[in-house]
């Protein structure tokens, strides 16, 4: 079993996540889940991929791994990223 309070951090990352492809990349938030690929959402390419990057530093107040960042296939590998780098540290 995760440790309490882990399940919670990843919802609020993969909330984060959503938001900013959402917002960056008109995509429908209720269509984006943690199984979705990144290359099924709209508008997704390199120059997009860097903007949610940017994006993702600037709200969490510190660098994302960007070897970790161009591997992630999906919403939700984005979002276990997210929440690594929130909480100080690879899971």
């Amino acid at each position: 079993m995760p440790p309490e309070g882990t399940a919670s951090a990843l919802d609020a990352a993969e909330q984060t996540v959503v938001e900013a492809l959402a917002q960056l990349l008109d995509a429908d938030e209720d269509a984006l889940g943690a199984d979705t690929p990144l290359s099924a959402i709209e508008g997704w390419d390199s120059v997009n991929a860097l903007r949610v990057l940017v994006f993702l530093e600037r709200e969490l107040g510190s660098p994302v791994d960007y070897e970790r960042f161009a591997a992630a296939g999906s919403v939700g590998d984005l979002s276990a990223l997210v929440a690594d780098t929130a909480g100080g540290g690879p899971s």
